[in-house]
């Protein structure tokens, strides 16, 4: 994207604001990586290039267009995250193939189901505003076609669950950004669920533990997706 005079305290790496010719505020640069969206306090504003004081609708202008750009990297750098593992772990079934494939809902009822939790955090791309959250959810919905050409094919669909921001309040859904760690342990997880179910796996561990935090504020029922669907439950 063209930009129109990009000021010298723009640092490579980091997210930076600008305006563009028409007056709107485009970004350039990317997030260095997944663990920069743990804090909005890393990303790096410099000075506006047109000289005119900023007024409230610049500031939520920018805040917008701030959470708009964070949300895609983060989408991006987290599909790579949930891509990688699943391959990993899932190519051990071989000859086999797996495919990973986000899902709004069960694919069919006879389906196998598995559910699964973790540390979380949320950013509203309308304010800005972020936290954290120990209810992240994950459900998973798996099937070995032993008829697939030219070999078994297994299809692994999943939901990844929201929560609402607690001061907007504007009805919609935030996407849960994971980390890391938090998506090794729930694809390590459902894997062996799996590998119980298809390929005899006695008894596979389920690891429970999550990554240490203590949220500012408790959990909102009103404002989790997975509450409003019946899923926010310890059992898997």
């Amino acid at each position: 994207m063209q930009v129109h005079h990009v000021p010298s305290s723009h640092k490579p790496g980091l997210l930076h604001l600008y305006r563009n010719p028409n007056n709107t505020l485009v970004c350039v640069g990317k997030l260095p990586s997944v663990k920069t969206l743990e804090s909005l306090a890393m990303v790096h504003t410099p000075v506006a290039t047109v000289p005119i004081p900023p007024t409230t609708e610049d500031t939520n202008e920018a805040m917008q267009a701030s959470g708009r750009c964070i949300h895609e990297e983060h989408v991006r750098s987290m599909e790579a995250v949930w891509h990688g593992e699943f391959s990993k772990l899932f190519s051990q079934f071989y000859p086999h193939l797996w495919y990973l494939i986000p899902s709004p809902a069960a694919p069919s009822p006879r389906w196998y189901r598995f559910r699964d939790s973790a540390k979380v955090r949320f950013s509203c791309q309308q304010c800005g505003n972020g936290w954290t959250s120990m209810k992240g959810r994950v459900i998973f919905w798996y099937y070995l076609n032993p008829q697939g050409v030219p070999v078994p094919e297994g299809y692994l669909h999943f939901k990844l669950y929201g929560q609402q921001c607690k001061r907007c309040k504007n009805g919609r859904f935030e996407m849960a950004m994971w980390y890391p760690e938090e998506v090794v342990k729930v694809l390590g997880n459902v894997y062996n669920r799996v590998g119980q179910t298809y390929y005899g796996f006695y008894q596979p561990p389920l690891r429970q533990d999550r990554r240490p935090g203590k949220p500012r504020t408790q959990h909102n029922a009103e404002l989790c997706q997975a509450c409003k669907d019946g899923e926010c439950t310890n059992a898997h």
